[in-house]
């Protein structure tokens, strides 16, 4: 049997609570100016981020790229940063923790300049465990989530999530280089644009994702394996 999300998927606690609260970062949304030229720059970590990307093994800070694949599996006890598009919520509890499915994507360590760049391929879905947050995290926006791998259950590795950073819409885009998408098929049924071919738009509009990712207020279902 499915499982319902309502559209207000994830709401930030700020009530006081005995479980600590996961750090996170939001993206501002600024206005993207067109340009005759498109550069291409390094991942740059925020203030708060930092230290969390300082933990990283070098072969964990890229996750995938045109050059080969990464596997999210068999990395038990591993501390990771994951790429993934938020796709439903499994567990909410009172005091502010939850739990998230998402839909993982490939990061080859490079990004546009102007705008956060992932590959529209990846491993497949994965969890999250976050304390409280301040704030929210809104359906089908990009996250990175830093954490150890504490547990794998029917194919689907769980991290216990001591960072988020988040790209709401307008804020990142996709590109169709990568390996081989091992991507949820039940969320690969919302690329509408993804049957057309040219999936890359350095200017993405509300259009762009919706075609990308579905709408919001209608994607509405985690699998029933989950």
């Amino acid at each position: 049997m499915k499982q319902s999300l309502g559209i207000a998927l994830l709401a930030g606690v700020l009530a006081s609570t005995c479980e600590a609260q996961t750090p996170m970062d939001i993206q501002p949304v600024k206005e993207l100016k067109r340009t005759n030229s498109l550069g291409t720059c390094g991942y740059k970590s925020t203030e708060k981020e930092a230290p969390y990307f300082k933990k990283l093994e070098p072969s964990e800070q890229a996750t995938g790229s045109f050059m080969g694949e990464y596997d999210i599996h068999q990395k038990q006890n591993k501390y990771v940063s994951w790429f993934g598009i938020v796709r439903g919520v499994l567990d909410a509890k009172p005091g502010g923790s939850m739990t998230l499915v998402l839909e993982q994507k490939y990061f080859d360590g490079l990004t546009d300049c102007h705008i956060m760049l992932v590959s529209h391929a990846g491993s497949g879905d994965f969890q999250a465990t976050l304390g409280p947050i301040e704030g929210e995290i809104l359906p089908l926006t990009l996250v990175r989530i830093y954490g150890k791998v504490d547990g794998e259950k029917n194919g689907v590795p769980h991290l216990a999530a001591e960072y988020v950073r988040i790209w709401p819409w307008g804020t990142f885009t996709f590109t169709g280089m990568g390996p081989g998408d091992k991507s949820n098929p039940e969320w690969a049924k919302f690329c509408q644009i993804c049957k057309k071919g040219k999936i890359y738009n350095p200017y993405p509009d509300r259009k762009y994702y919706l075609g990308m990712l579905g709408d919001p207020k209608e994607f509405g279902t985690v699998p029933a394996e989950h």
